[in-house]
């Protein structure tokens, strides 16, 4: 379990989450839109919602949207950011990704972006997804992900998350997701990896995460010693004077509920 709760967390961070942090991660929310085949009938979950990028891109194509967080100082800043958009069908509300406070069969669409490594148990929110998705809803997903047949690389991106953010669990790497969606009772239709060519900056990566003193340098010596399969799949370059960019790999997939 990690040390630092998730709502602990993202209640500090919640201030960062701004336009920046939007644009390391909007190529999968392009997917994500493309993929869910919005109806104006639809009704959406957005599942650890933070401050509301991807429920408020929904909402102008569905009929309503709930963003659910543990986080309350999230949530207050996806309220700020519904007002500044001037959308009235989206609502917030506190809740678990394990337990989601809602009855089944609710919702046409669930989705959830670039939060699962969080997670204190995926089986669990897999399973709550399944319970509150209809029968033929559908299930859009984005997540850092790592490298199939990579132990090494994948142990070594979950290390360097985990020191930044005590609040990590684990990224899973696409073979596992797709297994722990089928365990789910869920059928994938689609599966990649999301195409990002925004490279994050690790001094900003940082900041956003209130990551400082030896965590931070912890961190910068695990990027200046980084094995070179590291640096291949993570796209790792030396910014001078004294930065690094980088691209995580992310995941986006598909996947219905039948029956």
């Amino acid at each position: 379990m990690p040390t630092t709760s998730a709502k602990e967390q993202f209640d500090r961070q919640a201030i960062h989450y701004n336009a920046q942090w939007n644009s390391w991660t909007a190529s999968s929310l392009d997917w994500l839109l493309a993929q869910a085949a919005c109806q104006p009938t639809d009704t959406v979950l957005d599942v650890a919602t933070g401050t509301g990028f991807t429920a408020l891109a929904f909402a102008p194509h569905v009929q309503s949207v709930v963003g659910v967080d543990v986080s309350s100082g999230m949530l207050a800043q996806a309220q700020q950011n519904q007002v500044a958009r001037g959308l009235t069908n989206v609502r917030w509300q506190e809740g678990a990704a394990e337990a989601l406070p809602f009855p089944a069969a609710r919702f046409s669409v669930v989705t959830c972006r670039i939060a699962p490594h969080h997670f204190q148990s995926v089986p669990a929110f897999l399973a709550e997804v399944n319970r509150v998705l209809m029968p033929g809803g559908r299930f859009l997903l984005a997540d850092t992900t790592i490298p199939d047949n990579d132990p090494a690389t994948g142990q070594w991106q979950n290390r360097v998350e985990a020191i930044r953010d005590p609040s990590h669990a684990r990224n899973l790497a696409p073979s596992e997701w797709q297994q722990a969606l089928t365990n789910a009772g869920l059928t994938v239709q689609a599966m990649t990896l999301a195409s990002s060519t925004i490279p994050m900056s690790l001094n900003d990566w940082l900041e956003k995460a209130g990551c400082v003193n030896e965590p931070a340098a912890a961190v910068r010596k695990a990027f200046a010693e980084a094995p070179a399969a590291a640096v291949e799949a993570f796209q790792i370059r030396v910014a001078p004077p004294d930065d690094y960019t980088f691209v995580w790999q992310r995941l986006v997939a598909k996947a219905e509920k039948l029956g």
